[in-house]
């Protein structure tokens, strides 16, 4: 004869052991993830955002514009 209580530990595991893997998988992805080198590296040196877009970029890479009195950086993409 089986016991009543071990009937509800089966039923209560297999019930919450899905949602516990789906869990665990979840938070694995997750460092995996966010552990990945950024694409295209980080830039080396001081950087500064476009007055447009906001995207960061290198002094090089971007094209300074006086602006009443202030210079404002742009990106090459929006410098045109």
């Amino acid at each position: 004869m089986v016991h009543p209580m071990l009937g509800d530990i089966i039923t209560n595991v297999f019930a919450w052991l899905p949602m516990f893997s789906f869990v665990v998988v979840l938070a694995i992805l997750y460092v995996a993830k966010h552990r990945e080198p950024v694409p295209g590296g980080v830039p080396l040196g001081k950087t500064y955002a476009c007055a447009q877009c906001g995207r960061r970029g290198n002094h090089e890479h971007m094209v300074p514009v006086t602006h009443e009195g202030a210079v404002v950086w742009y990106c090459s993409h929006c410098s045109h």
